[in-house]
C-alpha cells in the first residue's frame, strides 16, 4: 500500500446504475419538460452554431480563458460569462452576420459540466490551490463531454482519472509555492497546449502525473520512515528513563553499580523496546530483571531476604551478563559493571547481620524466578504503565477512521491557518498523535483527547481521499433528481 493510499474513501452513489445515470443526464441535457421547438431547431441547425463550431471555439479560448478559485467568493464559476466568451469566439471565427446562439443540447451539456466543477469547488477535501488547478481543466473536460458520449458513464475515462489524480496528489498541498503544485501546473500547461479532440493528451498527462506520484510516494516513505524512527527512539528513551527513575527512587544506588543500571542496562532496555516493541516478552523481561536488581539492592531486613540474595545473586549476575552480551556495548565496560555488581552482592552478604557461614555451602533449592525478588504480587504499576492504561482508554474513544496514514485538515490555533497533514503515529503509551506534511516531516503533535474534541467541534476534520469526479457527479445527479429536472 502506498503512503498516499491508506486514507478513508467514500463510495460513489448510484453511479453504477448506468440506466439511471443516462435517464437523469439526458433528461437534463434535452430538458424534456422544456420547449420542443428549441430541440427541433437544435437538430436542424437554424440560428445555432453546430458542434464543430463549438469545439473550434473552445480550442480557441483553451489557453486564454482562465478561472481562479478565490476562497469566500460566492461565484467562482460564471457560466453566463463563459458562454458569452464562447459565443463571441464562435462569432469571430464564423464571421456571421445573422446572430446565432448555441444549441440547447450543447449549452445544457456545458452547464452540466460546469455544475460538476462547481461541486469540485464546494468539496472541503480539496484545497484552494488544487481547486485552481482543477479549474484549468474546464475547457478540455467540456470538449471531452461533447465529443465522447461515454464520458459521464465510464469511471475509468482518462479525463476523469486525470481530475482524480490531480486531487489525490494535492491532498497535502496548501499553497501554490509547493514544488509538486508547480510540477502539476506545468503538466496541465502541456495538456492545454496539445489537447484537441482525442484522449492522447489526457493519457500523456496521466503518465507524467503517475511518474510524479511514484517519486512523491518514494520520497514521502523515506522521509516519514526517518521521522517515525526518530520519534520512536525519543519515545523509547523517555519510557526507559521513566522506568529507571521509578524503580530506583526508593533505593540509594551504590556508586559502583550506577554505570550498570544507568548506562549498560538502560541501553539493553532501549534496544529491547526498539527491536521488539512495548508489548513484547523481551521488553517486559527487561523491566522484570530491572525490578529484580533494584529489589536485590535494597537493605536486607530478615533472614529470608538474606537467603534469597545468597542463593540467587550469581544467577542475577549471570543473567545480566548474558543479556548484555547480545548488545553491541563495550564488552570490557560491561564486564567491569557486572563484576562490580557481583562484588557488591558478596560484600552485602558477608557484612549482613544475618550472615551464616554454613548457608554459603548449602544447596540452593529456590530458583531466582521463585525468589522474593521475582515476586511482583505487591508491585504497583509504574507511572508509564498507569499512563498507558489511561491512554488506551483515550485512544479507544477516537472515531474509527482516525488511524495512521489518514490525512486531516488540522487546527493549529486561533491566529494561524489550518494545515493539511497526515497522521503518522499514535503512541499507545501516552496517546500522542504525530502529524507529518507531504514531505514526511513532523509538523505538529496533539494529545488524542484534545484532538477528539477538535473533531467534535469541527476545528479539525478528516480529508476524504475519494474520487473527486464521482463525488461531484453524485452531487449533481442528486441535485437534479431532487429538483425534478
Amino acid at each position: 500500500m502506498s503512503p498516499f493510499d491508506n486514507t478513508v474513501k467514500i463510495s460513489a452513489i448510484n453511479l453504477d446504475d448506468k440506466e439511471y445515470l443516462s435517464k437523469i443526464i439526458n433528461g437534463y441535457v434535452k430538458d424534456s419538460a422544456g420547449d420542443n421547438t428549441a430541440l427541433r431547431n437544435s437538430a436542424s441547425g437554424k440560428n445555432f452554431f453546430n458542434r464543430d463550431d463549438v469545439l473550434k471555439a473552445l480550442t480557441n479560448i483553451q489557453l486564454t480563458y482562465k478561472s481562479k478559485y478565490i476562497a469566500g467568493q460566492q461565484v467562482n464559476i460564471n457560466t453566463d460569462k463563459f458562454q458569452t466568451a464562447l459565443l463571441n469566439s464562435m462569432a469571430k471565427m464564423s464571421n456571421v452576420t445573422v446572430p446565432k446562439t448555441m444549441n440547447q443540447i450543447d449549452g445544457r451539456t456545458i452547464d452540466f459540466v460546469e455544475m460538476i466543477f462547481g461541486a469540485f469547488l464546494r468539496d472541503q477535501n480539496i484545497s484552494g490551490a488544487i481547486k485552481t488547478l482543477l479549474l484549468r481543466l474546464q475547457i478540455p473536460v467540456i470538449k471531452t463531454s461533447l465529443i465522447d458520449h461515454n464520458f459521464f458513464y465510464d469511471n475509468k475515462h482518462p479525463a476523469r482519472t486525470l481530475l482524480d489524480t490531480v486531487a489525490h496528489l494535492g491532498i497535502g498541498i496548501d499553497d501554490e509555492d509547493n514544488t509538486v503544485y508547480q510540477t502539476i501546473n506545468l503538466i496541465l500547461d502541456q495538456l492545454l497546449r496539445s489537447f484537441d479532440k482525442n484522449t492522447v493528451s489526457f493519457r500523456t498527462a496521466l503518465t507524467s502525473l503517475q511518474r510524479l506520484k511514484t517519486i512523491e510516494q518514494k520520497n514521502l516513505k523515506q522521509n516519514e520512515d526517518v521521522t517515525r524512527a526518530q520519534i520512536v527512539k525519543e519515545h523509547a528513551r523517555q519510557i526507559v528513563l521513566s522506568e529507571l527513575q521509578y524503580h530506583t527512587m526508593n533505593i540509594k544506588l551504590p556508586k559502583p553499580i550506577q554505570p550498570l543500571l544507568l548506562n549498560n542496562w538502560s541501553t539493553y532496555m532501549f534496544g529491547s523496546y526498539l527491536k521488539f516493541g512495548k508489548s513484547s516478552y523481551e521488553w517486559q523481561e527487561s523491566i522484570d530483571i530491572l525490578k529484580i536488581v533494584t529489589k536485590s539492592l535494597s537493605t536486607i531486613n530478615n533472614r529470608k531476604e538474606w537467603l534469597s540474595l545468597n542463593n540467587n545473586y550469581e544467577e542475577i549476575v549471570t543473567t545480566i551478563r548474558a543479556k548484555l552480551a547480545t548488545t553491541k556495548q563495550n564488552k570490557e565496560k560491561s564486564h567491569i559493571a557486572t563484576e562490580n555488581l557481583k562484588r557488591h552482592y558478596e560484600k552485602t552478604i558477608h557484612n549482613s547481620e544475618y550472615f551464616e557461614e554454613k548457608a554459603l555451602t548449602e544447596e540452593n533449592d529456590i530458583s531466582l524466578k521463585d525468589s522474593v525478588y521475582a515476586d511482583n504480587s505487591q508491585d504497583e504499576p509504574s507511572p508509564s504503565e498507569k499512563t498507558q492504561q489511561t491512554s488506551i482508554d483515550i485512544i479507544s474513544e477516537l472515531p474509527e477512521y482516525v488511524r495512521p496514514g489518514v490525512w486531516f485538515k488540522i487546527y493549529t490555533g486561533e491566529d494561524t491557518p489550518p494545515r493539511r497533514l497526515k497522521l503518522s503515529i499514535i503512541t499507545e503509551e501516552d496517546a500522542r498523535m504525530i502529524f507529518v506534511d507531504r514531505k514526511g516531516t513532523m509538523v505538529i503533535e496533539k494529545n488524542a483527547s484534545k484532538f477528539n474534541i477538535e473533531l467534535l467541534n469541527d476545528q479539525s476534520h478528516l480529508l476524504e481521499d475519494h474520487s473527486v469526479f464521482d463525488h461531484a457527479l453524485s452531487q449533481v445527479i442528486a441535485n437534479i433528481s431532487n429538483n425534478g429536472k
